[in-house]
């Protein structure tokens, strides 16, 4: 059976390859170069700045979670592999064993050590749901900080649009 890290049905997408690329990229990796100058581009750049800390500190978190959850499941793969390897070393001792007693301890070890392995499997699987459950909590207040940074985004530039020429649009409303 492939493990989960194989199988790409089960394997989930890491979020920011889901399309919000450009998004994400444009607003945790450049800096806003522009200085404000009236009272309300102020009002307005510190909102954003507190958004954009929040995008981006939401954004990491993710990562890190991520990180972590490649670095676990890396080490039980690991500790399964381990207990596999004694499993067969253990076989190959039995077969070349005749002592009832020897092979008594020896099937005993086997037994503990498949019981191992499942124990893993089991906090593996544990792993991915807990996995699961912090990557949605954080992706859900990672869209709605977005949410609230593009929205703020439009009305800013709505505000200053409309303050910045209002000749203009008086001629527009005419049209």
């Amino acid at each position: 059976m492939p493990s989960y890290l194989e199988n790409p049905v089960l394997k989930p997408r890491p979020f920011y390859h889901t399309g919000f690329e450009d998004s994400l990229e444009s607003i945790v990796l450049k800096e806003d170069s522009k200085t404000e100058t009236g009272i309300l581009e102020r009002v307005f750049s510190d909102k954003s700045k507190n958004l954009k800390a929040t995008v981006k500190a939401l954004f990491n978190e993710i990562l890190l979670r991520e990180r972590i959850d490649l670095f676990l499941l890396y080490k039980i793969d690991a500790d399964i592999f381990k207990q596999n390897s004694y499993i067969e070393q253990l076989k190959v001792v039995a077969g070349h064993s005749y002592a009832l007693e020897l092979l008594k301890d020896l099937s005993t070890t086997r037994m503990k050590l498949e019981s191992n392995v499942l124990d893993l499997e089991r906090e593996k699987r544990k792993e991915y749901l807990e996995c699961w459950r912090d990557l949605s909590f954080l992706k859900k207040y990672l869209l709605s900080a977005l949410k609230d940074y593009w929205d703020l985004s439009k009305r800013t530039d709505a505000l200053l649009y409309d303050s910045a020429s209002p000749g203009e649009n008086e001629n527009r409303e005419r049209h």
